[in-house]
């Protein structure tokens, strides 16, 4: 069966085979895969960030004991991980390095503009019930039953047919359409040396061409091109240039200096493409459409309080300070302090009955001081539901007391700056009305 789910209540398998000793927390979890990964975590991020997550991979999960609305992922927990990061860096802070660390601060700010709200996951009832699917995935082709990967010739046809050949076949292409080299003649040039000739920019420039979007373009005169890509490719066929004489990028650079220079006739952006002869045009820049910023803190900075009290001035000038990507466990406590407190100071200033000893609750007392409001309008209808909402014993969603209390004492709970948020929003209006005059 599977299900949408938020990131927030998904957890990561302590038990997952990735991290070296079985852990101990959330956090633990997070920090070995990601000191596991390494530098891939920074690839999948990127990934994650630019793309989503891989429809055609659905994690696994299963409902975790204990923590009702919460699911155990059994199958992606290097992608979670990657959320997580993505969400809150800091999480990684001293087991990254410093090259890591840096790079994923960076895509979280991306990420941030358009954070994942939920993951289409595979709900499973346990961890029997998926560990023949994991086995398949991780443990090899198993006599092609498990995942058999693609080997460079497949690679190279699903690329060629889904789109642009790579740099150097296109090369290849230009030079066999015309007649400079045969098919014999192609079929010994070798490709490796050629790809990363054509990888090399001053190459690239002494040729008189450059790469567009994956397309090879000539900047030049097309005979003069033809000329000096001839001379490469056979000097290449030849074995007289090898691949140790390239191997390096300043081997390259020597390399190409030693060619004769074909100047460029075009600009760059304005070549002919060299496979369909077609020349480049540009298109006209699409006027720019500015999005609104995601706030970094809690609470917007249009966002007017009239705090009267000493103690929760001090919390919300704190709130205001502190940034959600950075802070988010510190926020998501002070958070619950600033609606408990300011829900308390309104029960004291407007002398509302007490309510009784079973029922005090920070949900019993929004809902008591929501009613007093309502009576007073100073929220509507539509207001007061959002509180009540929040208020609900069972649900968990983001500013609801039960998950405010689990930030404080669940330590499998963690706040996220988009959940922070949202929960500030859902109680804007409410925080409002308690500290208006």
């Amino acid at each position: 069966m599977s299900d949408n789910i938020r990131p927030a209540d998904l957890l990561i398998d302590t038990q997952n085979p990735r991290i070296r000793q079985p852990s101990t927390g959330q956090n633990e979890a997070i920090k070995g895969i990601a000191a596991a990964q390494g530098r891939k975590l920074i690839k999948l991020a990127s990934d994650i960030q630019e793309y989503g997550l891989n429809p055609s991979e659905l994690p696994i999960v299963m409902p975790a004991d204990g923590n009702p609305g919460r699911h155990i992922v059994l199958e992606g927990n290097r992608r979670l991980t990657a959320v997580r990061v993505l969400e809150n860096p800091e999480l990684i802070a001293d087991v990254a390095t410093k090259q890591v660390l840096a790079a994923v601060r960076k895509l979280s700010q991306q990420y941030q503009n358009d954070p994942i709200q939920s993951i289409a996951c595979e709900v499973v009832t346990s961890r029997d019930a998926a560990a023949h699917w994991i086995e398949l995935r991780h443990t090899g082709e198993q006599g092609g039953a498990g995942l058999v990967k693609w080997g460079s010739e497949e690679s190279n046809r699903y690329k060629t047919r889904t789109g642009k050949p790579e740099i150097h076949l296109q090369a290849l292409d230009f030079l066999e359409s015309r007649g400079a080299i045969t098919a014999a003649e192609r079929a010994r040039v070798p490709a490796t040396s050629l790809r990363r000739l054509l990888g090399t920019p001053e190459f690239r420039e002494r040729m008189g061409v450059e790469v567009q979007n994956g397309t090879l373009m000539l900047l030049a005169n097309e005979k003069k091109v033809a000329a000096a890509l001839t001379h490469v490719a056979k000097d290449l066929a030849s074995q007289k240039t090898k691949v140790a004489d390239i191997y390096t990028k300043g081997q390259r650079v020597a390399y190409a200096k030693k060619l004769p220079l074909v100047k460029a006739t075009r600009s760059s952006g304005r070549g002919v493409d060299a496979t369909t002869g077609v020349a480049q045009t540009k298109a006209p820049r699409a006027a720019s459409v500015k999005l609104p910023k995601t706030r970094t803190e809690l609470i917007p900075k249009d966002c007017a309080l009239s705090v009267s009290d000493a103690r929760c001035l001090e919390i919300e000038k704190e709130l205001r300070r502190m940034k959600l990507a950075d802070l988010s466990n510190a926020v998501s406590v002070l958070f619950r302090v600033f609606v408990e407190l300011s829900t308390d100071c309104y029960i004291d200033a407007k002398n509302l009955p007490p309510l009784p000893p079973q029922k005090v609750s920070l949900s019993a007392k929004m809902n008591q001081v929501a009613d007093h409001l309502l009576s007073l309008q100073k929220l509507n209808k539509k207001q007061v539901e959002a509180v009540r909402k929040s208020a609900a014993k069972d649900t968990f969603l983001a500013a609801s007391t039960p998950l405010m209390n689990a930030y404080v004492h669940n330590q499998w709970i963690f706040p996220g700056p988009v959940d922070l948020r949202v929960g500030w929003n859902n109680l804007q209006s409410y925080m409002i009305a308690v500290w208006a005059p």
